[in-house]
């Protein structure tokens, strides 16, 4: 979709050799994503009036999936890829956003838009088919075979019967080709997946169900934490039927309540799972993963409210693999990656700040083949972010 290949923007991956970055994606990558909230509501929960998520027993602070996706997706919203801000302007190629505010998925489905590219893309499939050649997709249907009407008039019987096996043949193509548009047009389509069989040109169909090659867990804080509750007061209403009556509305104003829920200090952790099989079939590229790593860093920097003022990225690592099954369990990966409450910040009932913590993270080769069978290591960490004061932990 665009004349000039691609290069990385930010830099933040490393190319494996022989490969561009507008390639797929080819080897395991396995993620560890910190972040602190300090005064602040990571995530509201909906069936508590919107207090912090809390894990009921432990009362360690929770923010979901979806949560951390939806502050991908509003970067983007914001930005092109590059870091400079859209204001109005359409998305670059290929970031637009599929799940967004107010969207309507049945018309963005139907848009001409995308028909334009599935119909390109299905053009381009049928060219590659050795089994069906233009002369029988001339003769058999009716006007563009992206249209799928099978022609029936002037046809022996067998020849009809050749045409609904064509049309039959070439309506997995069609699907194929509108999940291959909505992972083209859109960003979060690529990254994450999407459900667009529910209605529309997808309604029904296996390519309909779409699996992102990036997969988040729920970010749970390392400790518990501390909810503030806060009564605030709004000295106006929103229309006149809300206006209080009798004189004691002359003495307080046009005043009404609310309130704000924050926890004090959380820091919380998640880890971020990469899949290369599924990005082989949502076309997810380096140049995504480089910008992807770049929403990450900088997903909460606009995303401040007064509610979500002191949230900030302090520990990002990116395990990379070299192969697409992956050198390392991911689970032993992780565990690399130490952090832990200090002597002074464990004395106290919460934490406060980051200074209550100290941890470690391994940045270089972490994995290397057997008997060094290999110059090249087999897992290489990248810390990309690292905040969080340094200190030797003891293994345990």
């Amino acid at each position: 979709m665009t004349t000039q290949p691609r290069t990385l923007l930010h830099n933040l991956i490393t190319l494996p050799a022989g490969k561009t970055a507008e390639d797929d994606v080819a080897e395991r990558h396995d993620v560890v994503l910190l972040f602190d909230a300090t005064k602040a509501n990571p995530n509201g929960d909906p069936d508590t009036g919107n207090m912090p998520r809390l894990q009921p027993d432990t009362l360690h602070g929770l923010v979901t999936d979806v949560c951390l996706k939806r502050k991908v997706r509003n970067f983007f919203l914001l930005y092109n890829p590059n870091g400079e801000p859209r204001g109005d302007n359409p998305a670059q190629i290929g970031y637009a956003i599929f799940i967004r505010e107010n969207a309507i998925l049945k018309d963005t489905l139907d848009s001409d838009e995308v028909k334009a590219e599935a119909s390109r893309l299905f053009n381009e499939s049928l060219a590659r088919r050795p089994d069906v050649t233009p002369n029988q997709t001339a003769e058999l249907l009716e006007g563009n075979a992206f249209d799928l009407k099978s022609k029936t008039k002037g046809l022996t019987e067998e020849k009809k019967k050749q045409a609904k096996m064509l049309v039959k043949l070439l309506t997995e193509d069609k699907d194929r080709a509108y999940r291959d548009a909505l992972c083209s047009l859109y960003m979060d389509n690529r990254w994450f997946g999407a459900v667009a069989s529910t209605d529309g040109p997808l309604k029904g169909s296996f390519y309909g169900q779409i699996r992102g090659p990036l997969q988040f867990a729920f970010a749970e804080s390392l400790d518990r934490v501390l909810q503030l509750d806060a009564t605030i007061t709004r000295c106006a209403v929103a229309s006149e039927k809300e206006k209080p009556d009798g004189s004691e509305s002359e003495e307080t104003g046009n005043r009404t309540m609310g309130r704000k829920h924050v926890v004090n200090y959380g820091l919380y952790r998640t880890h971020i799972y990469f899949s290369p099989a599924f990005a082989a079939k949502t076309g997810f590229t380096y140049y995504d993963l480089d910008n992807f790593f770049f929403a990450l860093v900088n997903m909460f920097r606009d995303d401040t409210a007064a509610g979500r003022a002191g949230m900030r990225v302090v520990g990002l690592v990116d395990f990379q693999h070299s192969s697409a099954l992956g050198n390392e369990h991911s689970h032993r990966l992780f565990d690399r990656v130490r952090v832990e409450r200090t002597a002074e910040g464990a004395a106290q009932d919460f934490p406060n700040s980051l200074n209550d913590y100290c941890g470690e993270a391994p940045c270089g080769p972490v994995v290397v083949a057997p008997n060094n069978g290999s110059p090249n290591p087999l897992v290489v960490s990248k810390r990309l972010v690292w905040e969080i004061p340094e200190c030797k932990l003891t293994k345990t």
